[in-house]
């Protein structure tokens, strides 16, 4: 027997959305990385120049993927860059859109030393159902990149109590 499970609800709540529109107006991104367990996990930092965010993962010895060379583990360079992008999309958006990520590319330059990781990301083309993002992840230097990464984004809709009293949910037509 076949069950039918429904996708899990990937819409923001309204305390997240809450939380998302604070950050935007004080440009405190903290409340919201708290909110993501592998942000606080990976130490993740946003600053905001006032022209743009850059994201930062402090260097901790759990980053270690090689202990010979040292050198970040790789996933860990892909997580900080899918996740600055993702957070990338979130603050710039108007409306609180969920970006879940349906094509991940990265390209390694280098390997990462152990020392902080900074990333920037952008933002190319954002529309109602899509967004195309890329990041650049450097240490010291950041004319000697480590890795540089794109990501297509659904943009899940807000729940429906955040669309307003305009918006009706569609009900499922039978097909006859």
């Amino acid at each position: 027997m076949r069950r039918s499970h429904a996708p899990p609800d990937r819409s923001l709540s309204d305390a997240a959305a809450r939380r998302l529109r604070d950050a935007r107006v004080t440009g405190d991104y903290e409340t919201l990385l708290e909110a993501i367990p592998f942000a606080r996990f990976l130490g993740l930092r946003v600053v905001d120049d006032g022209a743009a965010c850059r994201y930062v993962m402090p260097y901790r010895d759990v980053h270690i993927g090689n202990a010979a060379k040292p050198a970040l583990h790789g996933g860990t360079v892909a997580s900080v860059l899918e996740l600055a992008m993702q957070l990338e999309t979130l603050i710039s958006q108007t409306q609180p859109r969920l970006p879940d990520p349906v094509d991940f590319t990265i390209d390694y330059w280098r390997a990462a030393g152990p020392a902080d990781c900074h990333v920037a990301a952008r933002v190319i083309r954002a529309g109602r159902a899509v967004a195309q993002v890329q990041a650049e992840c450097w240490q010291d230097d950041r004319e000697r990149p480590v890795a540089f990464a794109r990501c297509n984004f659904i943009m899940r809709a807000p729940a429906p109590d955040q669309r307003g009293s305009s918006a009706r949910a569609k009900s499922p037509q039978p097909l006859n």
